[in-house]
């Protein structure tokens, strides 16, 4: 994980805190030179802590791009769902599309974004007859559509994109979706496809 950090941001960069779960009473000095920092052994869980200023570090394989390459995705997705525009629902989707290759499509997130209150926003939604997490796992499930169909991404390269942690969440949310695996929905739907 310390070296994925340093490659991502182009630094040398240490974590504040070590933590491992199993127990050890030599060579612990070692460790702490290695990781630079202390390092606690027998604890009650594994873990890796890194400064606020560490987190906030710029990752020098950004793509500011990106995201312009991915709007017509997004477009399509949204003309599939059929979205009436104007409404909370269209609103909040906009938003989400957004944060979504970032992990941060949150309710409150988008509320504060919208400039309303997490109440209003499910308020709302609920007058339009969903809710947040609908909207969200409908998102997901028509960029996850286009994404499979229309592109070269990895699997994980989408997860990621719909803000999944991993390929496995992707892999589960899709078999709910559509009862089969993404790699069969991709080629099932370039079997499909005119052409």
């Amino acid at each position: 994980m310390v070296q994925a950090i340093c490659e991502i941001t182009g630094l040398n960069v240490c974590p504040t805190r070590v933590a491992c779960a199993h127990g050890r009473t030599t060579d612990v000095k070692e460790f702490e030179r290695f990781f630079g920092c202390p390092v606690e052994f027998a604890a009650s869980s594994d873990q890796i802590g890194f400064s606020n200023e560490t987190l906030a570090l710029p990752l020098i394989t950004e793509d500011p791009h990106l995201l312009e390459t991915l709007v017509p995705f997004c477009e399509e997705a949204a003309r599939a769902r059929n979205t009436t525009h104007g409404t909370m629902r269209a609103a909040v989707e906009n938003e989400i599309q957004r944060l979504l290759p970032h992990g941060r499509a949150r309710a409150e997130i988008v509320a504060k974004a919208l400039a309303v209150s997490s109440r209003t926003l499910t308020r709302r939604l609920a007058e339009e007859g969903t809710n947040f997490a609908e909207v969200v796992d409908g998102l997901r499930r028509s960029l996850a559509a286009q994404y499979l169909y229309e592109s070269s991404f990895t699997l994980a390269q989408i997860g990621w994109l719909l803000g999944y942690e991993g390929p496995t969440s992707f892999h589960h949310a899709f078999k709910r979706w559509t009862g089969r695996s993404p790699s069969l929905g991709r080629s099932e739907t370039r079997l499909l496809a005119p052409g």
